[in-house]
């Protein structure tokens, strides 16, 4: 053998010699990592499962288990229970120890959460129309007709109000403002009818009540009134022949729909008591003026049957506005003001009082990965059979087969926790004070948020989600089938046109979860459709007799809502590797950035984004803020160095761009593009990775220990990613003007409340014609999407 390849032969066996305690060097320093990092509460429990037997369940069939339960359905009893005596927030706290009972009686751990927290309470109102003389011509009855089939219209009912309203007694004329939204009002000024000083009439729908009364209050005037319109009924009304309630399916024209006109989601505003914002309403706190979030003007909800010959006066009067036309019999649509004046008086009872969640727990192997399933117990009604306790019944059902499951010795891989809140109606209040309260705990174990609000009010199956969890929710409809044939799968794209999930504004208690903690989350109901019985929402003919009769016979929805319900909740907490679709994620953002850049102005395009020096300095000194506050929500101690330092933005030559040099708008946008098609590609093959890990569980023990141990690390790597996906999104400095709002994908509407915005930075810059702020919020998308796309390709 030459001396050339001697040495060559001699460095091999060195090579080879070294390799060895190299390999078992890192071994033993992964491994010493995690032991240091990972609590052995959660971690212990994993890993005696890979090495002793991956299932301890192998004899169980969960979701067979649960469905058996549910062939029994008891939804009908605790619709009746909840909807028997009236439960405004903050009142009936024996229906609080109840609903903790029955979570107890189906084998969950369960906790009552008390908030202190400002709400209202009606005392008096009137309302009469009086002529130039001041003589009385008409006095509203403020009231809803006893119906004798319903035992719910009489003995202890609930008067008509608004919650939160404030409280005056004025007198004006008065003017018709359609639906009192920003575009109505802007065309009653193009017309020159002013409301300054006036009482302002408007219509429900189209946007959150509360914000009628914030733009009414905005440009002066002094009252507003709120009615159900027959033209929002889809033609089922009794002049197409239909019979109004008990008869038959039409709106019972006494009804009134009564609500919170806090601010929800208007700029100022936020969800939750309003006079602790942001911070949760527990005793001894400091207590702030409420009128950020809630209004200085008197307002009153009144029936159709009741505003009539206050409209009627109107005609003739002021303009006829297209699209502002109803079908009010005998009323043209005219906006006024006539000769005629309106006395409005409110009084209601403002009080820092208890309101009372009521929490259940199953506590699964990984206690530090949590599924919550949520509705609210409150409603402004004795009845509220379907809003809110449609919901309540459905999550019992849900409770009770899950407990049924836990008896026959299931062993939960996930903690399965079931909420029950206080104060809904008013503004989210039990859900916000308590995702305050515990922000730090959720935004680090909670891995999604499934919510109930009206579970049924009539056939249609409605989906509102973040969409990471679009795929599951198809998955699983296609599991159950729908009662009038198919699957529930097969109605919902029938009925949607395709596979279409709408994105979350706000409106009920998955707000403080999705767009101030960055929790993915689901809302869900079955609803009405343009066929179906008219659902009297916020009524007393929100009943259990109305629903027995007309929303849901047999109560079928409720067991298929619990069915639903409780199958995406064993696909969420018993799947090893968490059953999300990132790339869903991906697309959906695709699809708003083009829709919104489709909107941005030509005239923008070609300017210059530069930022001068001293801004630049300032952009670099918020993204250090930024980069710490990701930095703990996402629970990146976990984070290995060098992605703390992509996590800066430093590798990849992603960096931040702060000064843009030579770049205009058009070139910028493009650049998000790109990032955004990056983004795309990355998550596509992490979910091709979340199913090999997944496979590669499923037939775990068939590998050799070492492996075994190998791959639980690498899901629990996986995982964490997963887990903190939506948390990537928030932003530290929440939207302008709406500082709560913190996810810079998806946030209600600050004109609409209900309805949500996707992009919303960059939505209402354009909305304000804002050149630099639309920058502004480009760079930080930008920056978003740089950051969890290299996170996602490194992981891969």
């Amino acid at each position: 053998m030459n001396k050339k390849v001697q040495q060559s032969s001699t460095l091999l066996r060195v090579k080879r010699f070294n390799s060895a305690p190299y390999f078992l060097f890192t071994v033993v320093a992964l491994l010493c990592y995690f032991i240091t990092q990972i609590p052995f509460s959660s971690f212990g429990p994993s890993l005696q499962l890979d090495i002793k037997d991956k299932d301890d369940n192998a004899s169980i069939d969960p979701e067979q288990n649960v469905l058996q339960s549910l062939k029994i359905n008891l939804a009908s009893n605790w619709a009746k229970k909840y909807t028997a005596e009236a439960h405004l927030a903050g009142t009936n706290y024996p229906l609080v120890e109840w609903t903790e009972q029955k979570l107890q009686e189906f084998g969950f751990d369960t906790t009552i959460d008390p908030y202190e927290i400002l709400v209202s309470y009606p005392k008096d109102h009137d309302l009469n129309l009086v002529d130039a003389d001041g003589k009385l011509v008409y006095k509203a009855p403020l009231k809803e007709d006893v119906v004798k089939e319903d035992p719910t219209t009489y003995n202890d009912t609930v008067p008509t109000f608004l919650g939160y309203a404030a409280n005056g007694n004025v007198t004006g004329h008065y003017v018709y403002a359609n639906y009192g939204s920003k575009e109505d009002f802007k065309a009653l000024k193009e017309h020159d009818i002013d409301v300054r000083g006036k009482i302002v009439v408007v219509r429900y729908g189209k946007i959150f009540r509360g914000l009628k009364v914030k733009f009414a209050q905005d440009l002066g005037a002094i009252g507003v009134l709120i009615y159900s319109d027959p033209g929002d009924d889809f033609g089922i009304t009794p002049a197409n022949g239909f019979k109004q309630y008990p008869k038959g399916p039409a709106r019972q024209e006494s009804s009134v729909q009564r609500g919170s006109v806090q601010f929800l989601g208007g700029e100022g505003s936020t969800p939750g008591d309003p006079t602790t914002p942001s911070y949760a309403s527990k005793p001894g706190v400091e207590r702030k003026d409420p009128h950020s979030s809630i209004g200085k003007i008197p307002a009153l909800p009144i029936s159709y049957r009741e505003v009539k010959p206050i409209l009627q006066k109107l005609n003739g009067h002021g303009a006829k506005i297209s699209g502002f036309e109803g079908e009010l019999d005998g009323f043209d649509y005219y906006t006024g003001p006539s000769k005629y004046q309106l006395n409005l008086f409110n009084e209601q009872e403002f009080k820092i009082t208890t309101l009372w969640n009521v929490y259940g727990e199953i506590k699964g192997e990984k206690s530090n990965e949590v599924i919550i399933l949520g509705n609210h117990r409150d409603a402004w009604i004795k009845g509220g059979a379907a809003d809110p306790n449609s919901g309540s019944a459905t999550l019992l059902e849900v409770a009770r087969a899950l407990g049924n499951l836990k008896r026959a010795g299931h062993k939960f891989k996930r903690t399965i926790i079931l909420h029950s809140y206080d104060g809904e109606e008013y503004g989210l209040l039990g859900s916000t004070e308590q995702g305050e309260y515990f922000a730090e705990k959720y935004q680090r174990d909670v891995v999604a948020y499934l919510n109930l609000d009206v579970s049924v009010s009539g056939k249609n199956l409605n989906l509102g989600s973040s969409p990471v969890l679009n795929a599951l929710l198809f998955d699983v409809a296609k599991k159950l089938d729908y009662p009038e044939g198919g699957s529930l799968y097969d109605h919902y794209v029938e009925k949607h046109h395709g596979e279409k999930i709408k994105t979350l504004g706000s409106g009920s208690d998955y707000t403080v979860y999705l767009e101030h903690l960055g929790i993915p989350s689901v809302d869900l109901g079955f609803t009405g459709g343009k066929d179906d019985p008219i659902y009297h929402y916020h009524s007393n003919y929100d009943s259990y007799h109305w629903m027995e009769k007309f929303g849901d016979k047999g109560f079928v929805y409720h067991n298929l809502a619990a069915k639903y319900l409780a199958l995406l909740t064993l696909q969420l907490s018993e799947r090893e590797i968490i059953n999300f679709n990132l790339e869903n994620y991906a697309a959906g953002l695709l699809q708003y950035y083009n829709e919104t850049v489709a909107r941005v102005p030509e005239s923008w395009l070609n300017r210059s984004a530069n930022s001068d020096r001293k801004e630049v300095e300032k952009e670099k000194k918020l993204d250090f803020e930024e980069y710490k506050y990701t930095k703990r929500i996402t629970q990146s101690h976990y984070v290995t160095p060098i992605c703390r330092r992509m996590q800066m933005g430093i590798i990849h030559g992603n960096k931040h761009h702060h000064h843009d040099e030579s770049r205009n708008l058009r070139q910028i946008l493009d650049r998000t593009y790109h990032q955004l098609t990056f983004l795309r590609n990355s998550t596509e093959q992490f979910d091709k990775k979340s199913e090999l890990l997944q496979v590669q569980y499923d037939h775990i023990d068939e590998l050799p220990l070492l492996q075994r141990i190998k791959l639980r690390l690498q899901i629990r790597f996986h995982n964490k990613s997963l887990k903190y996906f939506e948390r990537n999104f928030l932003y530290s400095k929440g939207l302008n003007q709406r500082q709560w709002f913190k996810h810079i994908v998806f946030a209600s509407g600050r004109y609409t409340g209900y309805a949500g915005q996707n992009f919303p930075g960059l939505n209402e810059a354009i909305e304000d014609k804002d050149f630099n702020i639309f920058v502004h919020w480009l760079h930080i998308l930008n920056r978003k999407i740089t950051t969890v796309a290299n996170h996602l390709n490194n992981s891969n």
